[in-house]
């Protein structure tokens, strides 16, 4: 463990200081976890995967020595979700391809964003400017190349704080929050995309205008601090023309439910 936390910090004297943290510990040991499930072993140089690393210990750092470590990691994880969300969205074939995400078949999820990401490389302001040099022209090749290890840098980010949250007790005992701020997350980028490449809504179209205000919410609603998001989130819009998702336990269900059946 304490080999681990120096590799991350890049110094052992400074994983020495902190390796009484039991939250900050158990955190490490899970975003490791995390890492080791992704390619980022391949498709990243030793020197990026060490930056990357030291990069993730003092994210976590930072929330375990917060003056409020629940509301820091709040705040973190809905940055990352929504950093996370801009690549997952392009990552989500089309039908009738397997979707390892489940997100597909969800309220605004539809997997046909995949076939645009060039071209919303291009024109969304914030993906161009992570793609880098302007002057340089995105190609099909290299928009694959830089939304996969985009992709994957930011599951493991958000899968790390994801891991900080539940060691600070910051879940419900019942239904956890996790992927239905995942889902809306999700749900407001494809949204956002689709407004940029002027085409159709992915919502029921006489939905759409609820949906599109309802789900950009749903983060609002976890910076503010309530103690279960999705149960605020379904009990404010509870009487509004909005499509709520069926989640099972531990993960998505492809049905859907409309609330204006």
């Amino acid at each position: 463990m304490l080999g681990w936390l120096g590799r991350l910090f890049g110094s052992r004297t400074a994983a020495q200081a902190n390796r009484d943290n039991p939250v900050l510990q158990r955190a490490v040991e899970k975003s490791s976890a995390a890492f080791k499930q992704t390619p980022l072993n391949t498709i990243l140089k030793k020197k990026e995967q060490d930056a990357m690393s030291r990069e993730m210990f003092l994210e976590i750092n930072a929330v375990c020595n917060a003056a409020d470590p629940f509301m820091a990691c709040r705040e973190k994880l809905a940055a990352s979700m929504m950093k996370f969300a801009a690549y997952q969205v392009l990552i989500i074939p089309p039908e009738p391809d397997d979707d390892p995400s489940g997100l597909r078949g969800l309220p605004g999820i539809t997997g046909e964003l995949r076939a645009h990401s060039r071209k919303i490389i291009e024109i969304n302001y914030e993906l161009r400017a992570d793609f880098g040099d302007p002057s340089v022209e995105v190609s099909e090749d290299s928009a694959f190349t830089f939304i996969e290890r985009s992709y994957w840098r930011n599951y493991w980010l958000v899968e790390t704080i994801n891991a900080v949250r539940i060691e600070l007790g910051d879940f419900p005992e019942q239904g956890d929050w996790f992927q239905p701020f995942k889902h809306a997350a999700c749900a407001t980028l494809e949204a956002i995309y689709r407004r940029e490449l002027d085409l159709p809504t992915a919502f029921p179209e006489e939905q759409a205008a609820a949906a599109n205000i309802a789900y950009p919410l749903f983060t609002d609603i976890v910076i503010a601090g309530d103690k279960n998001p999705d149960e605020e989130w379904r009990d404010y819009h509870k009487d509004r023309n909005v499509p709520f998702p069926f989640f099972l336990s531990g993960g998505f269900n492809e049905k859907t439910n409309h609330q204006s059946r």
